[in-house]
């Protein structure tokens, strides 16, 4: 398992969680080498605090989460707030409600927008899509557009909805996605030879609630 820990988030935005699960997740991090965490923006900056400014690992926030339907203004002093807080990432959820409207063509300028603000920073914005909503022809046309807005890595999952992880389907969005733009896939679930195809095909985060034993 070790081999995979680079590779792994620890990511922690369930409707329940608890300030004890996030001290182990940052135990986790620190004690293992893990990726990072991923949380939601009411604990980032007490988690900054407690790793501290120098930490290597990521601390990335969820920005309109789970269904992406706030107004882009909203997501933007989201997205100000997290990083003065002291997030080195920021994943935002594309707005499905927009994807199933003649809104669609918004989209890409609220991306394009944020990404912008966060670049600016200097750090790094995921695009959450989740695929189990969108059809073949959907979820291709949105990879493509957040791709081309300046998304530095796409997520498959929000992991708001119950769903079975799927190692093809983790596969085929790797697949679907430019070898210029980071993949990270919500594996909850994955076995851990899944875990190590998912590496094997050039995902560069594995984003788990918690490390397998």
């Amino acid at each position: 398992m070790n081999h995979l820990f680079p590779y792994i988030e620890r990511t922690l935005v369930h409707a329940s969680v608890t300030i004890n699960e996030q001290y182990e997740a940052m135990d986790d991090v620190t004690q293992l080498g893990l990726a990072g965490l991923t949380v939601a923006p009411f604990w980032v900056k007490k988690i900054r605090r407690e790793l501290g400014d120098d930490h290597p690992a990521v601390l990335s926030a969820v920005v309109g989460y789970p269904f992406g339907y706030q107004r882009t203004e909203v997501k933007q002093l989201e997205v100000e707030l997290a990083l003065k807080d002291g997030a080195t990432e920021i994943e935002v959820v594309m707005n499905t409600s927009a994807l199933f409207s003649p809104a669609s063509v918004w989209l890409k300028i609220e991306v394009a927008k944020l990404v912008s603000m966060v670049h600016a920073q200097e750090r790094l914005l995921t695009v959450v899509l989740d695929s189990a909503l969108l059809t073949d022809d959907q979820r291709q046309q949105m990879i493509k557009l957040a791709a081309d807005a300046g998304a530095d890595f796409l997520k498959d999952r929000t992991g708001a909805f119950p769903s079975t992880f799927s190692l093809d389907a983790a596969l085929r969005f790797r697949q679907e996605v430019s070898r210029s733009v980071g993949v990270k896939i919500a594996a909850d679930g994955a076995t851990l030879s899944e875990l190590e195809a998912l590496v094997a095909a050039g995902v560069e985060r594995l984003a788990i609630r918690s490390v397998p034993d």
